[in-house]
């Protein structure tokens, strides 16, 4: 029997995860691990037929068509990885009328000049999303407050239907504060979406996102609930930053999306970028992070037991990158990046990046330009930063990652790290990305395989959604 290469995670006392390159994963015993690592045996028939299955061992007969097996299953989440299908957004203005200590891409006042998007670079925008991809497209509109340009949102969707033929959705990301019902009235009967931010009950969100009202959150919730009462209950979904207010009461989050009769989550650690990175807002650790995320997990399964599911669509993802392996349309958990290959982002100013992170790096690192162009001017063979991020992205590639059991479901954030260490590979023993993704991926492992039916069956829910 030969042992192929492959890595390894202890989860509790009793227990590892293995995986290989080719994505194939199991979790065995520490005395199995080591009987096959110290002396190549295999005590179990079941298993051994597993792993033999799974490629992680072979006869000598069997190791030409296992490595080649191994090198076809990796090509081939190589080449979903690169497929070209980028989330179009776009910033009509950088103004905004909240001051988020943990804004993450450093506003400006909503009396500045200056900010707002050229309105004569809206057709141009327009046919560089026809000519670069297939339909359906999605575009999403970013801020700043979107909603403060009102004029130019109704532009980019007018544009859109005459360019893109209609096949397009339009996702705008909102505090809310600005809604209006000519708003409402416009959006009733076109393909127009809206992502609110919503971090806890009234506490907990006026103390996170501040407005000079010191009450965000009723514009909202009130917000929230005019869509669903005008447009329908699928036109509005909710994003959710962690911030210390939130860390200490998880069932708060529960309670306001109950409120607001939404029961899908998509929950997040703050990001080191913009403001969020500056001030500091992130004083809890990892490890806090996945003691709220454990409570918030029983919560859930305490209300599912009354009959109230709900669905926290961070993990859901985590959950798929593992047990489904063709999965690989999120853009943090890609390698190579998907800088690029999942986003592309036309800003205020008329330039154009790769992803919203690496606008983010622009505007906090104004000294080094992190676009790829202009509307009209763009071009990837004079973005040193770009050709630079992709070809140094592949992280079986990177020290620290070719030897985690997770690498094969995992991603790279090439920003993050020049962000904090100032070149795009980093050191992942003091990666919060690292740190952040390979926590998500033991919780999984942990309730999926190691915990209760009940936690097995609501991940299998999660990952159906």
């Amino acid at each position: 029997m030969n042992i192929l290469p492959f890595n390894f995670e202890r989860i509790n006392e009793h227990r590892s995860f293995i995986s290989n390159l080719s994505g194939f994963h199991a979790v065995i015993t520490h005395n199995e691990l080591n009987d096959l690592v110290d002396f190549g045996t295999i005590v179990s028939s079941g298993l051994k037929s597993e792993l033999s299955k799974k490629l992680f061992i072979g006869t000598d007969t069997e190791m030409d068509t296992s490595v080649a097996a191994l090198a076809a299953s990796l090509g081939k989440q190589l080449v979903n990885s690169i497929e070209f299908r980028p989330i179009y957004m776009i910033v009509p203005t950088l103004r905004c009328d909240h001051t988020c200590n943990y804004c993450q891409v450093s506003r400006a006042s909503i009396h500045a000049s200056g900010y707002d998007l050229d309105e004569a670079l809206i057709p141009k925008i327009i046919s560089m999303i026809a000519g670069s991809s297939k339909a359906p497209y999605k575009i999403e509109l970013q801020g700043g407050e979107p909603l403060l340009r009102f004029d130019l949102i109704t532009e980019i969707y007018s544009e859109a239907e005459k360019q893109l033929r209609g096949a397009f959705q339009l996702v705008i990301a909102t505090s809310l504060s600005p809604l209006t019902d000519d708003i409402l009235l416009w959006a009733k009967d076109k393909n127009v979406f809206f992502s609110v931010s919503l971090d806890g009950d009234s506490i907990v969100h006026n103390a996170n996102r501040i407005h000079p009202s010191r009450n965000s959150y009723t514009y909202a919730v009130e917000g929230i609930k005019r869509i669903q009462n005008e447009l329908g209950a699928d036109r509005v979904s909710t994003v959710t930053t962690v911030t210390d207010a939130l860390i200490r009461d998880p069932n708060s989050l529960l309670t306001a999306h109950m409120e607001v009769g939404l029961f899908d989550l998509f929950i997040r650690p703050v990001s080191p970028y913009g403001f969020a990175n500056t001030n500091a807002q992130r004083k809890y650790s990892m490890d806090d992070y996945m003691d709220f995320y454990e409570r918030l997990w029983s919560l859930i399964r305490g209300l599912k037991e009354k009959g109230i599911r709900f669905t926290e669509h961070s993990a859901g993802i985590h959950a798929k990158r593992l047990l489904k392996p063709s999965y690989s349309s999120y853009a943090d958990l890609k390698s190579p990046s998907g800088v690029i290959f999942n986003c592309i982002l036309f800003n205020y100013d008329g330039k154009i990046f790769g992803s919203d992170e690496s606008r983010m790096l622009q505007k906090t690192t104004p000294n080094q330009d992190f676009s790829m162009g202009e509307v009209g001017k763009l071009s990837l063979k004079n973005s040193p930063f770009y050709n630079n991020i992709t070809a140094q992205s592949f992280n079986f590639l990177h020290p620290g990652c070719e030897t985690c059991a997770f690498q094969p479901f995992c991603g790279t954030d090439p920003c993050q790290n020049v962000s904090l260490q100032g070149e795009p590979i980093g050191d992942k023993s003091i990666s919060e990305f690292c740190a952040y993704h390979k926590s998500m991926f033991r919780f999984i492992v942990q309730k999926y395989f190691l915990g209760t039916q009940d936690d097995k069956c609501l991940i299998e829910e999660w990952v159906n959604v």
